[in-house]
């Protein structure tokens, strides 16, 4: 479990503490290097944390349900579609882009101001379900629990960056989460033809890299 925990440790650390220094890194090395430089680092931790976390102890939390088994499977096509969502369209107080936005129209936003972010809170709370030990759970669960507050601080530097009067004309209309953001055209076909499409290749890549099968009880 030492490794894990190590892995654990330095995944914090690179989204923490690049975010200690963005100012100056943004300087430095100009908006677009420094995004690229920080989504390589990160996919790198979680590449690490991943590998980690399969190869650490089994220290079982609760007894393995068979049908728990369908809770990610199940959960894992919305979050698709907000994943593409986040992507497409543009999400001005969180991660992705904001060019296009128009607060008439929030699109995505109608739902959540972070869909990207939701996505990876309803992927980690659907994943502890089949996984009831230790390792899983700190991964799944503090992964969750990382977006969630991630939230939060995104915001606030959004709030930093933009200034009161123009992060409050953004946030008009806006919800950290509200579903009924679904009956006002917060998703739309493309929206949902790119997660279905993104979940069949999760599902069939998923024994490639990963070495499990999500399809097999």
């Amino acid at each position: 479990m030492t490794w894990f925990f190590i892995s654990i440790f330095a995944f914090l650390a690179g989204h923490m503490v690049p975010g200690l220094f963005r100012r100056a890194l943004v300087a430095r090395l100009g908006t677009p290097l420094y995004v690229l430089f920080f989504s390589l680092v990160s996919t790198g931790l979680l590449v690490w944390v991943v590998a980690a976390e399969l190869q650490a102890d089994y220290i079982p939390l609760w007894p393995y349900d068979p049908r728990a088994h369908w809770v990610p499977i199940i959960a894992m096509l919305p979050v698709c579609i907000l994943w593409v969502a986040a992507v497409r369209q543009p999400c001005p107080l969180s991660i992705g882009h904001a060019r296009g936005y128009n607060p008439d129209h929030p699109g995505i936003n109608l739902l959540t101001r972070h869909p990207l972010l939701l996505g990876v809170v309803i992927w980690g709370l659907a994943h502890m379900a089949p996984n009831g030990h230790l390792a899983a759970v700190i991964f799944f669960g503090g992964s969750a629990l990382f977006a969630l507050l991630g939230m939060g601080r995104m915001e606030k530097m959004r709030l930093r960056q933009l200034g009161a009067s123009e992060f409050n004309r953004l946030c008009t209309g806006t919800r950290r989460f509200n579903w009924r953001g679904l009956l006002n055209g917060a998703l739309d076909w493309r929206d949902v033809t790119g997660g279905i499409i993104l979940y069949g290749m999760i599902i069939w890549l998923h024994p490639i890299v990963l070495g499990r099968d999500p399809l097999a009880f």
